[in-house]
């Protein structure tokens, strides 16, 4: 299967305190990922807060996640702050 971009990126700014994104889209179920430090994710509705216990990802690499609509991403930075690009996709 594949997917295209559907032009939805949201950026969301991290530190030592989680923040979150706004909702993923009523038809996107998959979403890719790319942070600009480690960090730590999750992925839910309603939102829990990220904490660095939770997913980690790795700065400067793709990621690609199933997800709901109305799904928030929380995230928390491993040890320096960044930004988490989220670009959602559909069929």
């Amino acid at each position: 299967m594949y997917y295209k971009l559907t032009g939805t990126v949201q950026k969301v700014d991290y530190t030592a305190t989680a923040a979150n994104s706004s909702a993923i889209s009523d038809e996107v179920r998959l979403v890719r990922l790319y942070a600009t430090s480690d960090c730590h994710i999750s992925i839910s509705n309603p939102a829990a807060t990220a904490t660095t216990s939770m997913t980690p990802l790795a700065a400067k690499d793709y990621e690609y996640y199933k997800v709901a609509p109305g799904n928030i991403i929380s995230v928390v930075r491993n040890s320096s702050n960044g930004s988490l690009f989220i670009s959602e996709l559909t069929e």
